[in-house]
């Protein structure tokens, strides 16, 4: 899928546990994009779904790092906090995918084209969620941050990461926890796809590929007016 939403109708396991994000509003950047592909949907109100296409978004917290096992900053170890969405063109205003681009490009300046919009900065509002006995860091919403608040916001610690499914790069692909190439694998258009030709041919894509314009997709449905369609404790 291409991810001009205009055009549109891992880590291991020895990392010292940390704790629970403060909730609060946070000074970000995005850092990472992944075309998640078209996945089934829970229902709503009792309703089943139709498929949709789904992004992952990572905000990388400029203020906010990992600490090490004496409770010291990490400070080249940003925290980075995720959500999962189901990824709408900009008509369906009232799409979280449409709220978060406007969010992250107030000015329209990349014409709906999330790639463009890698290393934008954003202020992030987290909070967390108890699921049984078991609390997330979540989002609850992000806006975009004032000019001269952006003009001060430190640069990416992290190289920005770009998974377009329609030009795959195998690096960033490879590179993400197995549960969530899982999930990507299992999406229902992957079976003739470009991402499992490319693993099947064990080739690369060109690395400039997915930051070009994305060439335009289906439209997906307009999204419910109201509906929580994330809360997804990743």
């Amino acid at each position: 899928m291409g991810l001009n939403a205009k055009k549109v109708g891992g880590g291991g396991s020895n990392r010292t546990p940390q704790a629970n994000i403060e909730p609060g509003t946070y000074p970000a950047r995005l850092v990472q994009i992944i075309d998640l592909g078209l996945q089934a949907q829970r229902p709503y109100q009792g309703k089943d779904k139709a498929p949709a296409q789904e992004i992952m978004l990572t905000y990388e917290l400029v203020d906010t790092f990992m600490l090490d096992e004496n409770g010291e900053e990490l400070t080249d170890k940003p925290r980075w906090i995720s959500e999962t969405l189901p990824f709408y063109g900009l008509y369906a205003d009232k799409a979280k995918s449409t709220q978060r681009y406007n969010a992250i490009d107030p000015n329209g300046d990349f014409d709906g084209d999330f790639t463009k919009a890698i290393g934008q900065p954003i202020n992030v509002t987290i909070v967390n969620n108890a699921v049984g006995e078991k609390v997330y860091d979540n989002i609850a919403t992000i806006s975009a941050m004032r000019p001269r608040d952006a003009d001060k916001c430190p640069e990416l610690v992290n190289p920005p990461k770009l998974l377009d499914l329609d030009a795959p790069d195998l690096e960033v692909f490879n590179a993400l926890p197995e549960w969530l190439r899982d999930k990507i694998k299992t999406n229902l258009n992957y079976k003739g796809s470009a991402l499992e030709q490319a693993l099947a041919g064990g080739g690369d894509r060109p690395r400039s590929a997915p930051a070009k314009a994305a060439k335009p997709a289906k439209a997906a449905e307009p999204a419910p007016e109201a509906e929580d369609d994330d809360n997804n404790p990743f």
